[in-house]
């Protein structure tokens, strides 16, 4: 289908090229008279009703044979984009851009979300300490809402690695708002002692063995 039409803007083309000479030289000695024959254009089963840039009604019409209508509004009836030269005086006939698909906002791994929900449930605060050189102490306490025994199960969940991973990683966080600094980190549910982190540049480390002597 979309072949016959291609075949059929290119023969009307021609045909309002050809018609255009012979218009231009009558026009400079007087006036041209056409007798035409309005007709109805079926699209797809359906009729076609082309209208100008200003919404007007065209006719559509033919003359020594050939049917005439509008170019614009027949190619956009096919779903086709008409553009305009207007500097070299060519009009032109595409298929419609394909649309852009959005980018799918990224989707966090599910350990790196499992570390959010973790560091989420922790309040760092520093301790006013005045010499011990180049160490800054912080204490790290849990603030989420779970009772003890539902925080123990809640610790069991995680392996040790995984503890350790995501503490490390939380106070090398802290330690790069701190540079020069050695940070250790205390870690606690309330007055129960967790285990500790030391960060320094380069290097982080961490002992959880009281967590696991407390909780079991």
């Amino acid at each position: 289908m979309k072949g016959k039409f291609v075949s059929f803007l290119a023969s009307m083309i021609a045909a309002l090229m050809l018609a255009a000479l012979p218009v231009t030289a009558l026009a400079a000695t007087g006036a041209l008279t056409i007798e035409i024959n309005p007709i109805k254009v079926l699209v797809n089963g359906e009729v076609f009703q082309p209208k100008d840039v200003n919404g007007n009604d065209v006719m559509v019409f033919t003359y020594n044979g050939t049917t005439y209508a509008p170019l614009r509004a027949l190619a956009e009836a096919y779903g086709l984009v008409v553009g305009y030269d207007s500097k070299n005086h060519i009009a032109t006939v595409d298929k419609p851009a394909a649309p852009t698909t959005p980018a799918e906002p990224s989707t966090p791994t599910v350990q790196d979300s499992d570390y959010a929900s973790f560091e989420r449930v922790w309040t760092v605060e520093e301790k006013p300490v005045t010499h011990y050189g180049n160490e800054k102490i912080f204490t790290v306490t849990y603030s989420g809402p779970l009772s003890m025994s539902e925080f123990k199960a809640w610790w069991k969940s995680f392996d040790k690695a995984t503890i350790m991973d995501y503490a490390e990683r939380m106070m090398a966080e802290v330690q790069k708002t701190v540079p020069g600094y050695v940070v250790t980190a205390y870690f606690s549910y309330g007055q129960y002692n967790l285990g500790s982190v030391r960060a320094e540049s380069g290097y982080t480390g961490s002992n959880f063995t009281g967590a696991t002597a407390w909780i079991g």
